[in-house]
């Protein structure tokens, strides 16, 4: 036998608004729903709510009924089964008059006329609760009332009243659909109800995408008065990240974290977040929590890696790397970056181990092909680099990295000729060009006719000024290897600087063709359409560079200098 049916109030005519309170065709909804939620407590005693539906001029709507209906139509209109009980009420001007009917029969079992006032409407809902309860035999202590008054109450029925009407799908034009919302948040952001009524009003915009900027608005009162509860938190750390408050979110996540430490799941979130949005002494306080009590996972380990990586903090990061070098079972992204940095600090052997464990793993992952042939290359290892690469160019690769993978498996054809590369750039970096040059002649002399290394001596002249040897040297490099991207690139680089725009702009175009995802000639090429007049050009080739990932200050140059004195 199921709980009893409690109806929507009727409302009588003549009724008049009251500032402050809840309109009264609200309160003739959500008390009637607030009873039942106080019947069912924490369960379901099977206490149900029946509002009056029905169209009008072909729309579905919720009704207001201005009288009470008979008994025999109540009965019929429910279809909830066996029903012991049934309530229904009309709200009158400073009266609730209610009534409890048989179920079967609609004979009135109880009629009361109780004191109403709209501006304190929950103060009738004890009375209600325990008649059904004391007749139904239900036991228990009745239930606790919101702590609200006033003001801050009557927008959180009318909040509730139009979550109701989302839920039924009988929305209606609102210039301002979270205002309800907001005011609550604003009058009541501590109160655990309007909490918890906020996030599900919330959450049903953000399942259908609406108003994603203007829910985070509506969070942000609530998120400064959340509860140390890590079940709240995490509530409200996927609804800001549902309205894109990425910042907000990654505060609450770590505040969860810092309560739940032993959470592995929770660490790695709330370390990945902060690590998004910049803050990685966040990242390193929630990983060192969970280390401190021995519950510190190899992504949360690897997240704080990262983050030292960030801040320059390399002895750090060289401790937890080795840390994580010595675990037998690292998730492969974990291994991936565990590669990363090991080849950044010049142990291609270690970092070779780390990606063979992972291809056992998971071998059809390109990326860990890719990194295994990095780690070949500077093993020189050619063969076996040529191989890896080859594979995972088979397997698919981002349009950046198979940029990439196709300029190392060129490299992987020369011994030693990575290693010597890897050397040229290090000693451009740190402005060594007397040791760039010098690396690069003892290469040549070795390596003989072969394109990439005529690429870098020109590169190296290039970068000391000698200009006419250096294009010499390019032409050579693009003879042995006519689809040279970097040859093209640099070439063409040495011609617009030199004056020689339309032949420059020529193999820059041709650059960009062999490696369309490489964001370099799209920038000089910029350079070439603005000295040629084409400024729609240049600025497309800008823009197409920045979306390809070219460094921003890069960027930012570039644009400047194209612009300037344009008017």
């Amino acid at each position: 036998m199921s709980g009893p049916v409690v109806f929507a109030f009727a409302v009588a005519d003549g009724l008049v608004p009251v500032s402050g309170a809840a309109p009264y065709d609200v309160l003739a909804r959500q008390l009637p729903r607030l009873l039942v939620a106080r019947l069912n407590g924490d369960g379901d005693r099977g206490a149900r709510f029946f509002p009056f539906l029905g169209p009008i001029d072909g729309k579905r709507v919720l009704l207001r009924p201005n009288q009470l209906f008979d008994p025999a139509v109540l009965v019929q209109v429910h279809k909830q089964g066996d029903v012991r009980l049934l309530s229904d009420g009309i709200l009158r001007a400073g009266v609730l008059h209610w009534r409890v009917l048989d179920g079967k029969t609609g004979d009135v079992r109880l009629a009361l006329d109780l004191p109403f006032d709209c501006r304190r409407p929950l103060d009738v809902l004890p009375r209600l609760e325990f008649e059904l309860a004391d007749r139904m035999g239900w036991a228990g202590r009745p239930s606790r009332l919101p702590n609200l008054a006033g003001e801050a109450l009557g927008w959180f029925l009318v909040l509730k009243d139009e979550l109701l009407r989302r839920e039924a799908n009988l929305v209606e034009p609102n210039p301002d659909p979270l205002r309800a919302a907001r005011r609550c948040a604003e009058l009541a952001a501590a109160e655990p109800e309007v909490q918890v009524l906020v996030g599900d009003f919330v959450a049903h915009h953000l399942r259908h995408r609406e108003h994603r900027a203007a829910c985070a608005q509506v969070l942000a009162p609530i998120v400064a008065q959340l509860p140390d509860d890590v079940t709240t938190l995490e509530r409200y750390d996927a609804l800001l990240l549902a309205a894109g408050d990425d910042a907000s979110a990654a505060t609450v996540a770590c505040r969860a974290a810092r309560l739940a430490p032993a959470r592995q799941d929770l660490v790695e979130r709330a370390a990945a977040q902060a690590f998004k949005v910049q803050r990685y002494d966040d990242v390193g306080d929630v990983v060192g929590r969970a280390r401190a009590v021995g519950a510190a996972s190899p992504a949360a380990l690897a997240q704080h890696a990262a983050a030292c990586d960030r801040t320059g903090d390399q002895a750090t990061r060289a401790g937890l790397v080795r840390e994580l070098v010595g675990m037998d079972d690292l998730p492969v992204p974990v291994a991936r970056l565990v590669v990363s940095f090991l080849l950044e600090d010049e142990q291609p052997a270690m970092a070779r181990t780390v990606v063979t464990r992972a291809l056992q793993k998971d071998p059809e992952h390109a990326m860990l092909h890719f990194e295994l042939g990095r780690a070949c290359l500077l093993l020189d290892d050619g063969d076996s680099a040529a191989s890896a690469l080859q594979r995972a160019l088979q397997i698919g690769l981002q349009p950046v990295v198979a940029g990439q993978a196709r300029r190392f498996l060129r490299l992987s054809t020369v011994p030693g000729l990575w290693a010597t590369t890897q050397l040229v750039e290090k000693a451009i970096a740190a402005a060594d060009l007397a040791a760039a040059l010098a690396i690069v002649r003892t290469f040549v002399r070795r390596a003989g006719r072969v394109a990439e290394a005529w690429f870098l001596y020109g590169l190296v002249l290039h970068k000391l000024g000698r200009l006419r040897r250096a294009e010499r040297l390019l032409r050579r490099s693009l003879r042995h290897d006519h689809e040279s991207p970097d040859a093209h690139n640099r070439l063409g680089i040495l011609l617009v600087a030199s004056g020689r725009v339309q032949e420059g702009h020529a193999l820059l175009q041709r650059a960009h063709l062999l490696a369309p995802s490489d964001p370099s000639p799209l920038l000089h090429l910029a350079q070439a359409c603005a000295l040629l007049g084409r400024m729609a050009e240049a600025d497309a080739h800008v823009d197409a560079a920045a979306n390809r990932g070219a460094d921003p200050r890069m960027v930012q140059a570039v644009r400047a200098e194209i612009h300037v004195g344009r008017t």
